[in-house]
């Protein structure tokens, strides 16, 4: 079944190229920008005389200008240091019209800086969404990780249960997991080799990171709840490009990317392709509560503190993806497709819980206690296929398609019967399997499809339409190697459908100093399972139907040229994921009835800042942000069921999550000197006056920080070695207040679990030359500098002091 809708959407994509292809009469002004030598001129800007429209040339000089009417225009090319040229263009009915410029130097303008175009980046920042942009062209250089790049953002945290590869939570305004959808080239982040936790995808697959807070746009066709996070691959520019890195550092750990692009400008063919790999044992050293034993080997019952290393929390993960397309045709902005792979092997040391004891009246500073794992694994792979076509109707008509399918087999191995001791040995066999628990040799077979259709009507420079159309269609199985019969409830095959549609209106007044976006939406959700039960002959059906609507609307006003504020407001939905309606096939029961998560988002945001004065920068932004939350959806654990049955997700609470960020940064005021910081603080309480959280009710949320800060200092000498090249030096620093980790009115204050606060430094340096157009770069850095002690996603240690090696070319 789901090929079949694999194959129709394909039909549909090809039918509506074909329709649509006859009727695109708008042409394209494509060329280069170079200087009298010869040299490609990133950065020049290409405009519209009389108008707003306009682009940025590329690292290659190329520039495209797309959508253009037959009639005469006049082009304004200019940059810093450079003559400004006009040039008058006809462009006659789709046509694609070949214009290059050649500028000459201006020396008497050198000290002048004119910005007339903007990167994507810039656009999102000053449009009227709710939006925080994240440039990745200096963080590709350094070793850290995404996880540890996003922490950085105000109103971001990100919680991780271990080293590279483990379980992370990551929460924007307080809300996290499922509430918040991810994105790579607005692709749903499961359709891609990044599918295994956003923390562990590799910053030089990224050009920048867009946070939608709270107010999500139509196109990405999500049910968020709490915000949008979608990462942008790197341009492809004409010719050949691309970028290589490798990272080593401690625990063994090993991180090599590489992407390489290819356009060839006269047939518009391009190929994009890209991987990665990851490796690493995580073997850094914990604090453990472990049992006193007496000579003989007996236990004492009593607990003592020991430091040792994890020996079972290896981390390896590789993908890799290949595009292929035609851009810049009279019948196809673009169109393409693309193939990829990602494969992922986890070894787990603990539970996600551990515990934590602070006892320091016995001699216990802080250990995790529990018993560590030897053998339990988890392995995935993903593969797939997407397709994407953009083209430009009659007038001022876009259609943008994107299509994908994937196939995921996930498999989850706990059938040891030995039980581990946390120096690594086997201190006894137990008579159950399953370290866990309960043993499992569980395969969950998923296969997805999905499909965005939108459609842009401009109205005039300063008024369009959109509607958007977005499906998403997701078959699930399993076995359970374990169980034989047909008692194995993993077998059940489930279906689940969404459907998420938006309209939308964009307007742009007072000379671009205005924006308003407005939107509604609708969420429709179908779901059906089919179990076989013993002694019936007959397939065991249930299946059911929901539908919401949903609106919002941001706004945007520049008061000045240095002041704007925003302000923007969703009622969202988001839909029950898979596993929280089927359960996982062994523990968790199945609950069809489950509803929607829904709520009330507000943000209110302004920024102050400098643009008029050059040399020292500066920028001071903050955001108000409230979120009123209803029917969350919660694991409901099971009372006096029996091991083989933990529970339930049920519609169980209501929460707000209200707070201030606040962020700055200054540059120039020491020549090189960049200074950076951020702060939140957010009370994000549980509201339920019923069921089974009512007696907690004005408690905050457990195991989520409610205060964190971020500071920076970057330090730039240029020419150290060479002409072109430059050493950079940098600091990085992080503050999380202490949190609970259950719920803070239950229990005496002095026996409750609590996650201490803790400060983190991290400091390196990176060398970067320029060789013609290959610049490459080497970066030594410490992570953890002051080897504190950290704990995290349900007080886990984390790594205490590492050291990195990393180097990147890209050319």
């Amino acid at each position: 079944m789901i090929r079949a809708i694999v194959v129709s959407i394909g039909v549909l994509l090809c039918s509506m190229t074909t329709l649509f292809a006859q009727y695109t009469t708008t042409g394209r002004l494509t060329g280069t920008v170079t200087d009298t030598q010869g040299e490609a001129l990133p950065g020049i800007s290409v405009m519209l005389k009389g108008a707003s429209r306009g682009v940025a040339t590329e690292v290659d000089g190329g520039y495209t200008l797309k959508n253009l009417k037959s009639g005469q225009y006049d082009i304004v090319i200019s940059g810093v240091g450079f003559i400004r040229q006009e040039v008058r263009v006809s462009i006659i009915g789709g046509q694609v019209i070949q214009q290059n410029f050649t500028l000459q130097e201006d020396t008497q303008q050198l000290e002048e800086v004119v910005i007339q175009a903007e990167s994507e980046g810039q656009v999102l920042r000053l449009s009227a969404k709710s939006v925080q942009v994240i440039e990745t062209r200096e963080v590709k250089l350094k070793s850290a990780d995404l996880g540890e790049v996003l922490a950085q953002t105000e109103g971001v945290n990100v919680q991780r249960a271990g080293g590279l590869g483990s379980n992370t939570r990551f929460a924007l305004n307080g809300l996290s997991d499922d509430q918040i959808r991810f994105f790579y080239d607005g692709i749903p982040l499961n359709f891609t080799p990044y599918s295994f936790g956003i923390a562990n995808i590799p910053v030089n697959m990224i050009e920048r990171v867009e946070i939608y807070k709270g107010v999500v746009p139509i196109e990405f066709g999500a049910d968020a709840l709490g915000g949008a996070v979608n990462l942008a691959s790197p341009p492809v520019y004409d010719g050949l490009t691309g970028s290589a890195s490798y990272q080593v550092g401690s625990f063994n750990t090993h991180r090599a990317t590489a992407n390489i692009n290819y356009t060839n400008k006269q047939t518009g063919l391009f190929v994009v392709a890209g991987g990665f790999f990851d490796d690493t044992d995580n073997n850094y050293k914990i604090d453990v509560a472990v049992s006193e034993t007496r000579e003989d080997g007996s236990f004492t019952g009593r607990l003592k503190q020991e430091t040792v290393r994890r020996f079972h929390d290896g981390y390896q993960a590789y993908g890799a993806n290949l595009r292929v397309g035609i851009r810049e045709k009279k019948w196809a902005n673009e169109l393409s497709l693309e193939g990829y792979y990602g494969d992922y092997d986890n070894e787990i040391q603990n539970s996600q819980a551990p515990g934590l004891i602070d006892e320091p009246s016995v001699g216990i500073n802080q250990a995790v206690a529990g018993n560590p794992f030897g053998e339990v694994r988890f392995i995935s792979f993903s593969k797939g296929g997407n397709l994407r076509h953009n083209v430009n109707l009659y007038e001022n008509w876009e259609l943008d398609l994107t299509a994908g399918y994937n196939y995921n087999e996930r498999t989850s191995i706990d059938t040891s019967r030995n039980q581990y001791s946390w120096f690594g040995e086997i201190i006894r066999e137990k008579i159950v399997p399953g370290e866990f628990g309960a043993a499992d040799h569980l395969i969950t077979i998923s296969e997805s499809a999905f499909a965005r259709q939108q459609l842009t009507y401009t109205l005039s420079d300063k008024h369009a339409l959109k509607l958007s159309v977005a499906p998403t269609y997701a078959y699930r199985t399993g076995d359970d190697l374990l169980i034989d019969g047909a008692l194995d409830p993993a077998l059940d095959d489930s279906y689940l459908f969404d459907l998420v549609t938006g309209l939308e209106y964009t307007a742009e007044l007072l000379d671009k100093r205005f924006q308003n976006t407005t939107f509604v939406k609708n969420y429709h959700q179908s779901v059906r399972i089919e179990s076989f039960a013993p002694n019936v002959e007959e397939t065991l059906i249930d299946q059911r139907s929901v539908s919401n609507f949903g609106a919002g609307s941001g706004l945007r006003y520049d008061w000045s040229p240095r002041f704007s504020i925003k302000f923007s407001y969703e009622y969202a939905y988001r839909l029950p994921r898979q596993y929280e309606i089927f359960g996982d096939g062994l523990l968790i029961r199945e609950n069809l009835e489950l509803r929607p998560e829904s709520s009330h988002n507000v943000n209110l945001q302004w920024s102050f800042s400098n643009r008029d004065v050059p040399k020292t920068e500066w920028q001071v932004q903050g955001n108000f942000f409230l979120r009123s939350i209803d029917d969350l959806i919660f694991l409901l654990i099971s009372t006096g069921t029996g091991p083989l049955d933990l529970g339930a997700y049920e519609n169980v609470w209501s929460a707000t999550s209200q707070g201030l960020e606040l962020s700055g940064r200054l540059k120039g005021l020491i020549p090189g000197l960049t200074l950076s910081g951020n702060t939140t603080y957010q009370q994000y309480l549980n509201t339920s006056d019923s069921g089974p959280f009512a007696s907690f009710e004005g408690d905050r949320i457990p195991n989520t920080p409610y205060f964190f800060a971020n500071g920076s200092a970057e330090y730039r000498l240029p020419d150290v070695l060479q002409q072109d090249d430059d050493l950079t030096f940098f600091w990085n620093t992080r503050f999380v207040q202490s949190f609970f980790i259950g719920w803070e009115s239950a229990g005496l204050q002095q026996f409750k679990a609590e996650v201490p606060s803790q400060t983190v430094h991290s400091a390196g340096l990176t060398h970067r030359m320029n060789i013609k157009k290959v610049q490459s770069a080497l970066t030594l850095e410490v992570q953890n500098l002051t080897n504190a002690k950290v704990f995290d996603l349900f007080g886990v240690q984390r790594p205490g002091r590492a050291f990195y090696i990393k180097s990147t070319v890209q050319f």
